[in-house]
């Protein structure tokens, strides 16, 4: 399979990266990023945890982590519809949320976390067992992460001529709260491809849709492909697979797939382009094995006002209109409503 994408190596000076990366994000919206700093251990172990969640941990336990509004939990078969003129979403997941960049925590109780008094409509956010278990692995994932996606923002600022190279970076501080998750799915296996008895076509695991946030960066595994992206015109309806590319790193996990969300473009009055993907898989591809994915949703602090990005590109894009300003929070909320709406 040919790559479609751009393959950028952020480990190489920002200057020889820029612009690369500032073409892959308004051509494509989506790009492979090598020069990561995790080891294929560190993602192996990964995936296997979320295997050990989705496959040994009962269905009545997992329920008991059912997602909540503030979007940390479990979502089971069907729970989520992200097209909406389409089937639901044949998939399960585990959300954490409430993150701490600077110390690893995770699921951090929403009071503390919004460092504000208690509510009645708090939410305590309890840790699975066998994720508790390995408290270690997660924090250090979610905090490499995180650094991983700042260095994307920094070499974003500076190809797009950002008056302030640090104008991304100070809106996702490490210790702040925001929207950020930290995502495994699993992608079931299945005996037909078919619309099954609840209406969901087994062979769509996630519906046509663009990511909320700022970025997308997501592991995958190899002979687990599945993700597709939308090129061409909107009328056209050509879709791209997304292939398995190796790391030119011995030893190296593979390049992440990284995406940019509604918000960047929002935020960059349509410079940087959010692009529609989807996870799907051709008819009897599905039947050999489960598919699992990790991803990783990055978005500002929760009080950070989209008013433009102070660039002459972006204010040269958006013709001297502004859109109305809101908070990076609002913005959030808003779409995970429309993600939910019929649970």
């Amino acid at each position: 399979m040919s790559n479609p994408l751009k393959v950028v190596d952020i480990s190489k000076p920002i200057a020889d990266i820029s612009g690369p990366l500032l073409e892959a994000a308004q051509l494509q919206g989506f790009l492979f990023v090598d020069g990561h700093d995790f080891s294929q251990n560190e993602v192996d172990a990964l995936f296997g945890l979320s295997k050990q969640f989705f496959t040994e941990t009962p269905a009545d336990v997992k329920s008991r982590y059912a997602i909540q509004s503030n979007n940390i939990g479990y979502t089971h078969f069907t729970n989520e519809q992200l097209d909406p003129l389409k089937a639901r979403d044949f998939k399960e997941a585990y959300n954490f949320g409430n993150l701490n960049f600077k110390t690893g925590d995770f699921n951090v109780d929403d009071a503390t976390f919004n460092n504000r008094p208690h509510t009645a409509e708090d939410h305590e956010n309890p840790v699975p067992e066998v994720f508790d278990a390995q408290r270690d692995l997660i924090s250090q994932t979610v905090k490499k992460l995180h650094a991983t996606a700042m260095r994307i923002l920094q070499v974003m600022s500076q190809g797009l001529e950002v008056e302030n190279p640090d104008f991304f970076t100070q809106r996702h501080r490490p210790d702040q709260a925001s929207g950020c998750v930290f995502r495994m799915l699993r992608y079931p296996l299945t005996r037909d491809d078919k619309v099954d008895n609840e209406g969901c076509d087994t062979t769509i695991r996630a519906g046509a849709h663009t990511d909320y946030g700022s970025l997308t960066l997501l592991f995958q595994r190899e002979g687990q492909q599945g993700l597709q992206l939308q090129t061409g015109d909107t009328q056209s309806q050509n879709w791209d697979e997304v292939p398995f590319v190796r790391s030119q790193y011995e030893g190296r996990a593979p390049p992440l797939v990284v995406n940019f969300g509604d918000l960047l473009s929002y935020w960059t009055a349509g410079v940087l382009k959010s692009t529609l993907h989807r996870v799907k898989f051709a008819p009897g591809e599905t039947r050999e094995r489960d598919r699992y994915s990790i991803v990783f949703f990055v978005h500002p602090e929760h009080a950070t006002k989209l008013v433009p990005v102070p660039s002459k590109l972006v204010a040269e894009n958006s013709q001297g209109k502004t859109p109305p300003t809101i908070t990076a929070a609002e913005h959030l909320q808003e779409r995970l409503r429309a993600t939910y709406a019929s649970n």
